[in-house]
């Protein structure tokens, strides 16, 4: 992979056994809490990956057997449910900042991406299906490869960075207003 691959690119197409790995630079939000969660993900991610040996190659999860079909789904409900989670504090954390009244456009494009992921995520869960398992891993797989790092860049930076200003003029740590 070329030095001008993305950031996310580059860590999820380490390997899978790297279930810790560190957030770039370029994806700091500087809300430790934001960026631990962002860490977190990744891991997720890598892990659901390395569940699944024929991530990209199978079509369905007949070759698997069922205690292995059972941990994929428990690991795909999981991250789902934590993409939905993520979003939520974010979204409350911007709710109770002053930014929803500075840059009302900036907080809903925001929201707008989150509903987009969203929306997906929930498509996925909604699909669930014990034999299609392999498919929906490898749907949310590709999805959070093409958006991971655009919405960070795009999105919590820009809210970061206004939150860590609110911070310091109120003299709260920046953990506490994200």
């Amino acid at each position: 992979m070329s030095d001008s691959a993305p950031v996310v690119s580059k860590i999820i197409a380490a390997p899978a056994n790297l279930l810790a790995p560190e957030l770039p630079a370029a994806l700091e939000t500087g809300f430790p809490a934001v960026d631990a969660e962002h860490r977190q993900l990744l891991a997720c991610m890598r892990t659901q990956r390395g569940l699944c040996d024929g991530l990209y190659t199978r079509n369905d999860c007949s070759g698997c057997h069922a205690g292995q079909r059972q941990l994929c789904d428990n690991n795909l409900v999981s991250l789902l449910a934590f993409i939905l989670e993520h979003f939520h504090t974010k979204e409350a954390a911007i709710r109770d900042s002053l930014l929803q009244i500075v840059d009302r456009e900036l907080c809903e494009a925001h929201a707008e991406d989150h509903v987009e992921i969203s929306t997906k995520v929930q498509e996925i869960v909604g699909a669930l299906d014990p034999q299609r398992t392999v498919v929906l891993m490898r749907e949310l797989d590709r999805l959070l490869r093409r958006r991971l790092e655009s919405h960070i860049q795009m999105h919590d930076l820009v809210v970061a960075r206004w939150m860590q200003r609110e911070a310091a003029m109120f003299g709260q740590p920046p953990e506490s207003a994200g």
